[in-house]
């Protein structure tokens, strides 16, 4: 009984942890980029602009709900800022394009919670 007692009190530290961090920076998100993918349609596009600036772009307009995908060509540098669902993402066989996705801050913490238990 005492481990268990411990072992929840340890998990709910985490657990607090976890969201205040994700509260504290709004910003703070998990981009992952997948090649061979292109956005199906975007309301913002940016020339000569590195992947970085890219990604800092689409968060700023993230939180203004402007953009939830972010397309990038390396070959041309451009960016295309996009408002589409993630399931509409289109494939393609071009190595130099591909998409940011975006994963909230909810998702690291089910993958804390689910790492601990497991």
């Amino acid at each position: 009984m005492d481990y268990f007692l411990t072992h929840f009190e340890i998990t709910s530290i985490i657990v607090l942890l976890s969201i205040a961090l994700c509260n504290a920076n709004l910003q703070s998100v998990t981009t992952k980029f997948t090649k061979k993918k292109s956005v199906a349609t975007s309301h913002t596009t940016l020339q000569k602009i590195s992947k970085i600036k890219c990604v800092e772009r689409c968060n700023q307009e993230r939180l203004k709900g402007r953009c939830t995908l972010a397309g990038y060509d390396k070959a041309t540098q451009t960016c295309f800022l996009s408002d589409d669902d993630p399931m509409n993402v289109l494939n393609t066989e071009d190595e130099m394009t591909g998409v940011f996705f975006y994963e909230p801050c909810q998702t690291g913490i089910l993958n804390i919670i689910s790492t601990i238990y497991l």
